[in-house]
């Protein structure tokens, strides 16, 4: 996840270079041609998500993974050898396939090898890699040199695929394709030192259990929709990933640096960038911890409140500004802080819990098709709210696109009160049965009416 976010936060330091008289690859963008360059890693990955379900499924998490970090590789090494805008635009194209199959992937992976006492905590991890990757692009983008950039990103592929090159399969996975030596195996190495035998074949009797019952109600994807089982799961996480995107969270972290020189704060674009990159880690770290203590539903509201409060202001001081016209000289202050608040806000729920509840609330059954169009929802959304970002603000005003982002988030935090359940400290197979229990119980009624 930190590769790919490094190719996400990319355009935020290179594309005021590439719109510039001095531009790297020989002519002046236009801001049209910005906006395509920025959010073509994003459509490319809406047809990857499309079929990573399916491989996820056929050839494991594991494999899947790992072939990610090819195409997130690829990118990079075009910036460096060509200086056509089409080539880069279409390498950032092939680069989305990897960012699908990491998004797809990693949180079914992170859901089926971690205990449920960790399993927030480790969901958080993955937010918190990707602001590694985009603190990295952030700090170094701006005083270095547009192929010394390029140059040490590409490293950063190839050390994932070393690395994780000797993690463990899914034990999930294994005892789904009837490899249960080898599930054992990986569940005595995901656990701790001091797990006994005794515990380690009671999580295998609960995995092979929850995975026979799944299996046994084997689904397609139609079944996805129309099955009254996974009505919810569907309703629940359509809902969030719509918030997750349409806050505007890669919008904002692609275009950070242009949205500061616009607002003419009084702080520079390029150090308000690496503290915009600093900030968000005390948040994500802390959402790690509360994940598992204080719940996944208090967390998205507070964080839905928090980045609409902050959105809102952002756009009143460009409102102020642009159209107004009245003298902000008194609140150069507030551009930066709300973005910072924002960006402390959103790694406490609303970017971090969706990757967690991903992982949690569809059955094995369903899952690698689940993840993957929900996936690829959330990567159409995340591709409109980047690719119209610019021409919006451009024609509109980027007062009006804050606060189309900033409504979004207040009306996320209603759909959270009265539609998100609580899946904190409950087991995979426990999630299920809460789910399920409603819709059981009124099928059993209609049935003895």
């Amino acid at each position: 996840m930190a590769c790919a976010a490094m190719h996400l936060s990319w355009p935020s330091p290179t594309l005021p270079l590439l719109m510039s008289d001095d531009s790297p690859i020989g002519r002046r963008i236009t801001p049209e041609e910005g906006s395509w360059l920025a959010s073509t890693f994003l459509l490319g990955s809406i047809p990857g998500c499309l079929f990573a379900g399916s491989v996820i499924e056929k050839f494991g998490r594991k494999p899947s993974l790992l072939f990610a970090g090819i195409p997130l590789l690829l990118p990079w090494i075009t910036v460096i050898f060509s200086d056509s805008l089409l080539a880069l635009c279409i390498v950032r194209f092939i680069g989305g396939i990897g960012l699908a199959f990491i998004t797809t992937a990693a949180p079914m992976y992170v859901g089926e090898i971690a205990e449920k006492d960790i399993r927030g905590k480790l969901g958080s991890a993955f937010n918190i890699l990707r602001l590694v990757g985009s603190l990295y692009v952030f700090s170094v983008g701006p005083f270095v040199s547009y192929l010394a950039l390029a140059l040490t990103c590409a490293i950063f592929p190839v050390l994932f695929i070393i690395a994780f090159a000797f993690m463990p399969e899914s034990p999930y996975y294994l005892i789904k394709v009837n490899k249960q030596e080898m599930a054992k195996n990986n569940l005595i190495r995901l656990s701790s030192n001091s797990a006994t035998m005794d515990f380690i074949d009671s999580r295998l009797k609960e995995i092979q259990a929850t995975v026979d019952y799944d299996m046994r109600n084997r689904a397609n994807v139609w079944e996805l929709f129309t099955n009254k089982l996974y009505r919810k799961s569907v309703i629940v996480i359509t809902g969030i990933k719509t918030v997750q995107q349409l806050s505007g969270v890669a919008a904002i972290e692609a275009y950070t640096q242009s949205i500061i020189q616009e607002s003419k704060s009084s702080i520079s674009p390029a150090v308000s960038s690496i503290i915009a990159g600093l900030i968000q880690f005390p948040a994500a770290l802390l959402a790690g911890y509360l994940a598992d203590k204080l719940g996944r539903k208090p967390l998205m509201i507070i964080s839905c409140l928090g980045c609409g409060l902050a959105l809102t202001s952002e756009g009143l001081y460009f409102y102020l500004q642009n159209i107004a016209k009245s003298d902000v000289s008194g609140l150069s202050w507030l551009p930066t802080t709300a973005l910072l608040l924002y960006l402390v806000m959103n790694p406490i729920g609303i970017f971090t819990l969706p990757w967690i509840l991903l992982g949690e609330l569809f059955a094995t059954n369903i899952k690698g098709y689940a993840v993957s169009i929900a996936t690829c929802y959330g990567s159409l959304l995340a591709f409109l709210a980047t690719k119209f970002f610019q021409p919006i603000s451009d024609d509109w005003g980027m007062h009006v696109t804050f606060w189309i982002f900033s409504t979004i988030c207040f009306l996320g935090a209603i759909f959270c009160y009265f539609v998100l359940p609580e899946t904190k400290g409950k087991t995979l197979a426990e999630i299920q049965q809460k789910l399920t229990r409603k819709i059981k119980t009124n099928t059993l009624r209609e049935t003895r009416f």
